[in-house]
C-alpha cells in the first residue's frame, strides 16, 4: 500500500515497480513524479495560480481570477475515489532527493492506515482541506480528506543519495521498505542475464574480454568488502547502472563505460576511500583527466589488486 524500494544505483528499483506491481495497470491509474531539492508541497498537492480571462467585449479589459491547479497527489487521489475497487498508484521517484517532510506537509497525517475492520486501508486520521476535497464527490459535503484503500504510494530511494535529504524515522516507519539487491537479473534463456554486454579491460599486458555482469559484480566486491575499500553497500552498483543498447557497437559500449562508470568510480568511490594502502586505480593516475585519457587509449587504469580479483 505504501512501499519504498531502495538499493544501490542501477539495481532496477523502477524496473521492479514497473514489472511486478503496475504491469497491466491502465496508464490513467498510474501517476508518476520525481522529487528534487526545489520540489514543494504546492507542486505536490496543488496551488492557486492566476488565470487571465479575455473580455468578451471588443476593447474591454481582461479579468484575472485564481484557479487551483492540481498537483500529482490530488489528481491521483481524485482518480482513486472515482472507483475504490480499482487500484491507483502514485509512484515517487528519487524520494530522498526532496525534503519529504516539507513536501508531504499535512498529508503526512494520512499515511497511517487502518489495519483491520470495515475501514481497513483507509487513513486513520483526516485532514481538513477544501481545495483537495472540492472535486471528490464521495467526500461531499465534508472537506475532510482520507486516503482510500485502493490508493497506493510507491517510492524509490538510491541509498547513495540519502545524504541529500535525510528522511526522519517517523516518516520512514509509515512505509514498508523493500531492498532491491544488486545481483544480476536473469535473462530469457538459461544462464543469461539482462543488460549484459562484452567489454574489454587492459589487465596490464593486453586487452582482455569481460562481460558487464562480471565487471560490476567484482567492482561491488572491491567497493564494499573490508578486505578492499570497505565503503559499504551504499556505493555499490546495480546491473542497470548503465543501460546498454545490446545492438550497439563495442565502441559505443566503451563510450558508456568511459562517460558513466569511470566518472562514478572516480567521484563517488575513489575519492570516498579512506585507505591509503588500497586503490581502485593505478597509483600513477592522479586526476580524472589522466584516467579518462588512459582508458580511451586502452591502457591499464585499474590497480593490480583489483585486476587480481577480475
Amino acid at each position: 500500500m505504501q512501499t519504498i524500494y531502495y538499493g544501490a544505483p542501477g539495481t532496477g528499483k523502477s524496473y521492479t515497480i514497473d514489472t511486478t506491481i503496475i504491469s497491466g495497470v491502465p496508464d490513467d491509474h498510474v501517476f508518476r513524479v520525481t522529487f528534487y531539492p526545489d520540489f514543494t508541497y504546492n507542486d505536490f498537492i496543488g496551488q492557486l495560480l492566476p488565470k487571465v480571462i479575455p473580455s468578451t467585449v471588443p476593447g474591454g479589459a481582461s479579468t484575472i481570477t485564481y484557479d487551483f491547479q492540481k498537483g500529482v497527489f490530488t489528481l491521483a487521489l481524485e482518480k482513486a475515489y472515482e472507483n475504490t475497487s480499482n487500484a491507483v498508484y502514485l509512484v515517487i521517484e528519487e524520494m530522498s532527493r526532496g525534503d519529504c517532510a516539507a513536501i508531504f506537509g499535512d498529508i503526512f497525517q494520512l499515511l497511517d492506515r487502518e489495519k483491520s475492520g470495515v475501514n481497513k486501508g483507509y487513513s486513520k486520521y483526516f485532514i481538513d482541506n477544501e481545495l483537495i476535497s472540492k472535486d471528490i464527490l464521495p467526500l461531499k459535503p465534508s472537506t475532510k480528506v482520507k486516503l482510500p484503500p485502493n490508493f497506493h504510494i510507491l517510492g524509490t530511494v538510491n541509498t547513495s543519495d540519502q545524504n541529500v535529504f535525510v528522511m526522519d524515522t517517523a516518516f520512514k516507519r509509515r512505509f514498508e521498505w523493500k531492498y532491491i539487491s544488486p545481483k544480476p537479473v536473469a535473462g530469457s534463456s538459461s544462464g543469461t542475464f539482462k543488460n549484459n554486454v562484452q567489454l574489454s579491460i587492459n589487465d596490464g599486458t593486453s586487452l582482455k574480454p569481460i562481460f558487464w555482469v562480471e565487471l560490476y559484480q567484482k567492482l561491488n566486491i572491491f567497493i564494499a568488502d573490508e578486505k578492499y575499500l570497505g565503503l559499504g553497500e551504499d556505493k555499490q552498483l546495480g546491473p542497470f547502472f548503465i543501460e546498454f543498447d545490446l545492438s550497439a557497437s563495442a565502441t559505443e559500449h566503451k563510450k558508456q563505460i568511459k562517460n558513466k562508470l569511470l566518472h562514478y568510480l572516480w567521484s563517488d568511490v575513489h575519492k570516498a576511500s579512506y585507505r591509503n594502502d588500497m586503490k581502485l586505480f593505478k597509483e600513477s593516475i592522479g586526476t580524472f583527466a589522466e584516467l579518462y585519457d588512459a582508458f580511451e587509449a586502452d591502457e591499464q587504469v585499474f590497480s593490480a589488486t583489483f585486476i587480481g580479483i577480475l
